[in-house]
């Protein structure tokens, strides 16, 4: 009788300091969400490490025969830990699982104790309602994965995760179902994963309810989704749709910053042919333009919704549409039978569609560049913000100017480009070069290195002002984002270092100094940026 009470003393004392440790950790999680918040401090305190020592009483006592005192201390020790964490859950349930899920995808690297932790702080929730489970799924889910260097993430061995997500049931109190009787639930689980890998593109996500109808499916289970077994294939099936929706919005993205620029290039030809731009399409223009701001700020907040999305994308294909209907040349006026039509022997070449950008201008006016930054180069979503930030500066400078000349307006000022590496984008955007040879990708190469060398000034700028503000949750966003740029820097400086020793082979010293002026000025922003990323407590690149 003696050495049961005291095995029982014994787990009890086990269970608590488990569940002290996972308030605890909450209590910090809390503290950290708040700031992130600037909410300020918890509003709720407590003396953890009073209650710490009164559990710690207990250990001496452990393997004897509990006395009433010590089975008092436990007692009061678990009703108090069940104050706390009801305090705690009503000041939790204020955020939702979506703010939860953005504050995990900012680190990459989590430590695993405080995710269990975590995970045991929802598991004592007496009733798992939709935003629970939410919220377990996301945090299981983490628990499952194994990150990967290009955001995508593997799950990790079916063995570990039954032993893993076996402990947490125990600790739960869930009671083990027959693997059998859970068999037609693993099927819909595995349905579900099949379905989401068979999407086609990012516009079947959006008009698909498999990942709504996926998510109601897993409220259904109730308690039964924390069954080891049918676990493991959810957190698997969980990945698998977190990787497929990477994928096929990262292709999305990148046309819905392709078609963003064909709508630039239309505003930009409306101010210059002012009668044209009637009063519907600048209304769908500013209405695009709100959808964009919508869109922009979900994306910097990384919590883009659907309905943005399809907001966006709709805003944009009505002004192609209509823009493309307006320029459409009306049909020419049937011959009269009495005499045949004339012919013109130099008719006006119909306007080029927005495909290739080049919009036909007014005559008179001198012609401008004939092909887009799309065709040119390839999406690049770390570039495409610094390289169009170089066309529009371009095109407000006058073309039949010099390099030289138009280096130095005062439009390109503050992107401080060389004479050249104007040339480049005129050239290119001219077509006067054979794509693919060797001077093409050189022209290349100088427009998107000085893409990155402007992108990084401004992030070393960006740094700078804030070590000075201390807004130290915008100052981790900006590590985040410089360390991709020092990734792809360090690329950039073995192009360099290629093209050198090619244009050496040759001989081509006029184009040899010009490539050594870029690369010293990329690497003395490369250096100033590593340093002031490290010195601010970035991960820099090795």
């Amino acid at each position: 009788m003696t050495a049961t009470s005291a095995t029982l003393l014994s787990e009890r004392y086990t269970d608590l300091s488990d569940r002290f440790r996972s308030l605890w950790t909450f209590y910090q999680f809390l503290g950290g969400l708040f700031k992130h918040q600037d909410l300020g401090p918890v509003p709720f305190t407590y003396d953890f490490q009073g209650l710490y020592k009164r559990l710690q009483e207990v250990v001496p006592l452990l393997g004897l025969d509990p006395t009433p005192q010590t089975i008092h201390t436990v007692d009061d020790v678990e009703r108090e830990l069940r104050n706390i964490h009801g305090r705690l859950r009503e000041i939790e349930r204020e955020f939702s699982p979506s703010l939860l899920r953005r504050l995990f995808d900012q680190i990459r690297r989590q430590d695993e104790r405080i995710l269990f932790a975590l995970v045991k702080f929802y598991l004592q929730v007496p009733e798992l309602d939709q935003d629970t489970l939410d919220k377990l799924d996301i945090l299981l889910t983490r628990l499952g994965e194994a990150p990967l260097e290009d955001g995508r993430a593997l799950s990790r061995d079916r063995s570990e995760l039954l032993e893993i997500f076996g402990r947490l049931a125990d600790f739960a109190g869930v009671h083990r179902d027959d693997p059998d009787g859970l068999s037609a639930m693993v099927t819909a689980v595995r349905e579900f994963r099949e379905q989401i890998q068979a999407l086609p593109d990012f516009e079947a996500v959006l008009t698909s309810d498999i990942y709504d109808r996926y998510r109601e499916f897993k409220h259904s289970l109730g308690a039964t989704y924390l069954q080891p077994a049918l676990l493991v294939e959810t957190v698997e099936t969980n990945i698998v749709a977190k990787n497929r929706f990477r994928e096929l919005y990262q292709e999305e993205e990148a046309r819905i910053l392709e078609d963003t620029n064909r709508i630039f290039e239309i505003e930009r030809y409306l101010e210059r042919n002012p009668d044209v731009a009637h009063n519907e399409l600048r209304e769908q223009i500013e209405i695009f333009r709100r959808f964009r701001t919508k869109f922009d700020s979900g994306r910097k907040e990384n919590n883009i919704k659907r309905d943005a999305i399809l907001d966006l994308r709709r805003s944009m294909q009505e002004i192609l549409d209509r823009f493309d209907a307006d320029r459409k040349p009306k049909p020419a006026p049937a011959p009269r039978p009495e005499s045949p039509a004339e012919v013109s022997p130099a008719e006006p070449a119909q306007a080029a569609s927005l495909e290739t950008v080049k919009l036909e201008e007014p005559p008179g006016e001198a012609a401008e560049a004939t092909a887009s930054l799309e065709e040119i180069l390839p999406p690049d979503p770390l570039l495409a913000e610094p390289l169009h930030k170089i066309m529009f500066a371009l095109e407000l400078v006058v073309w039949d100017h010099l390099p030289e000349q138009a280096a130095q307006a005062k439009e390109l000022h503050n992107l401080k480009l060389e004479p050249w590496e104007v040339e480049a984008y005129r050239r290119l955007t001219e077509g006067t070069l054979v794509p693919e040879c060797l001077e093409w990708e050189l022209e290349r190469f100088f427009l998107t290195s000085a893409a990155l060398r402007v992108k990084m000034q401004e992030e070393f700028q960006e740094i700078r002002r804030l070590q000075a503000t201390s807004d130290n949750n915008r100052l981790f966003d900006l590590l985040e984002s410089s360390a991709r740029s020092l990734e792809r820097a360090r690329e950039f400086d073995r192009r360099f270092q290629w093209f050198i020793e090619d244009l050496l082979f040759r001989g081509e010293t006029r184009r040899l100094e010009q490539v050594y002026r870029s690369r010293f000025r990329f690497l003395q922003v490369f250096a100033t940026l590593w340093l002031d990323h490290h010195t601010s407590g970035g991960i820099t690149p090795l």
